[in-house]
C-alpha cells in the first residue's frame, strides 16, 4: 500500500526571506519554499504522488488555538498596514515582546504583535495566515486518512508548527500542525496518541499544549536547549504537570552529537512510546540534526535518519509524519529519501525496474 502525501500547494506565498531579507539578527530567513522542492524530489523518487490540500475541515485548529490568537494572525497584516506610518511595511514584526506574566494583551496592533509573536522568526506577511491554515489542513487531512485506515501518511507541512504554542507564534511556526494532527486523531476515535519530535530544536509549543494531559505522550529528541533555540524549554527534568506528570520525555543531546548518540537517544524514546499504550503516533519530522545545518549544532547524517525510519515503522501502529525543520536544503532530499527507505515497507515503493520507467 502506498503512502498518501498531502501538500499545501500555496505555501510559497509565505516567503519572508524574499520580502524582508535578513532578520534582525542579520541571518537569512532559512525557512524557504525551496525546502519543499527538495522534499518533493525524495517523495517522487520513492514513487509517491503528492496530492494537494483539499477543502478545509473545521475543528482541530479551533481546538488547539483560541479565537483571539487566530483572529490576530488572520487580521494582523491588514491592521498593521492601516496605520499611515506602516502603510508600506511588508511584514508585521514586534518591536517589544511581552513578558507573559503580564495581565493582558494590548488592543493596539503593535502591542499585540509583541504579545502573540515570540520573536523575529515569525513575521506575519500578507499571506501568512492562509499559508499557515493550509499547512494545518495538510496535517488534518493526512490524519483523517490515518483515521480511515491508512497505516501511514505524510503531511508535507510548510510553514512548520512545533514551536507554536496555543496562542504564541515563534521559530518559523504559526499553527501547531502536530498538535492539530493529534486532536484530529483523537476526535476520530483514537484514545492515547504519542508524539515523537526528532527535530533538532525542542518542540516547545507541542510540549506546552499537552503538558498537563495524560492522553498524549510527548517525546522529544533535540539539542540541549542551553545551547540552541528555543533555550527556555526542553530540559530533561520537564516531565509533565498534574495529570500529565510522566507523559513528557525530553532527551536533550550535547552539541556535536553524531549518529551513535542520536540513535541511543532515539532508542530510549522509541521504548517509551512502545510501552505507552498509544494507539497512533504523530512524528514531528525534522532533518536539522544534519551536520552543517545552518540553524543547529548536531552532526547526524542520512544513515541515522534511515535507522530512525525503520525503528518508527517497527512500532507497528498507525503513523502520521508531519514535516518540521531541516534547513540545509542541499541535504534534504537525501535525508528524506533515507528516512523513507527505512520507514516504508517494500510494497510501498516501486521496484528498481518500475522506478526506471
Amino acid at each position: 500500500m502506498t503512502m498518501p502525501v498531502i501538500l499545501p500547494t500555496g505555501h510559497a506565498r509565505h516567503d519572508p526571506d524574499a520580502v524582508i531579507g535578513s532578520t534582525a539578527g542579520g541571518r537569512p530567513y532559512f525557512e524557504k519554499p525551496s525546502r519543499v522542492a527538495a522534499f518533493l524530489t525524495a517523495v517522487e523518487a520513492a514513487g509517491l504522488v503528492p496530492r494537494p490540500v483539499g477543502p478545509g475541515q473545521a475543528g482541530a485548529i479551533e481546538t488547539v488555538h483560541p479565537e483571539d490568537y487566530r483572529r490576530f494572525l488572520e487580521t494582523a497584516f491588514d491592521r498593521w498596514r492601516a496605520a499611515p506610518a506602516r502603510a508600506k511595511d511588508v511584514a508585521v514584526r514586534a518591536h517589544a515582546f511581552a513578558v507573559r506574566h503580564a495581565d493582558r494583551p494590548s488592543q493596539d496592533i503593535a502591542g499585540q504583535a509583541g504579545w502573540y509573536l515570540a520573536g523575529h522568526g515569525a513575521p506575519v506577511l500578507e499571506h501568512t495566515w492562509l499559508c499557515a491554515v493550509d499547512s494545518a489542513q495538510a496535517a488534518i487531512q493526512a490524519a483523517a486518512l490515518v483515521a480511515e485506515g491508512a497505516p501511514r501518511a505524510y503531511a508535507l507541512c510548510r510553514p512548520p508548527g512545533h514551536h507554536a504554542y496555543a496562542d504564541l507564534a515563534g521559530g518559523f511556526c504559526f499553527l501547531n500542525n502536530a498538535a492539530i494532527a493529534v486532536e484530529t486523531l483523537r476526535g476520530r476515535g483514537f484514545g492515547r496518541v504519542a508524539v515523537l519530535d526528532i527535530d533538532v530544536h525542542h518542540g516547545n509549543g507541542t510540549q506546552h499544549i499537552f503538558y498537563e494531559r495524560d492522553d498524549v505522550l510527548f517525546v522529544s529528541l533535540h539539542s540541549d536547549p542551553n545551547t540552541l533555540y528555543p533555550f527556555y524549554a526542553g530540559y530533561a527534568d520537564e516531565t509533565g504537570q498534574g495529570r500529565g506528570q510522566g507523559w513528557t520525555l525530553n532527551l536533550p543531546l550535547p552539541p556535536g552529537s553524531g549518529n551513535a548518540a542520536w540513535l541511543a537517544g532515539l532508542e530510549t524514546g522509541i521504548a517509551r512510546i512502545a510501552a505507552s499504550g498509544a494507539e497512533a503516533l504523530v512524528v514531528s519530522l525534522g532533518f536539522d540534526a544534519q551536520a552543517g545545518d545552518p540553524t543547529a549544532n548536531q552532526a547526524v547524517d542520512a544513515e541515522a535518519f534511515k535507522v530512525a525510519g525503520r525503528w518508527i515503522a517497527d512500532l507497528e501502529r498507525p503513523v502520521l509524519l508531519v514535516q518540521e525543520g531541516g534547513y540545509l536544503v542541499e541535504k534534504l532530499a537525501a535525508n528524506l529519501s533515507a528516512f523513507l527507505a527505512g520507514f516504508l515497507p517494500a510494497d510501498a515503493t516501486p521496484s528498481s525496474k518500475d522506478a526506471a520507467r
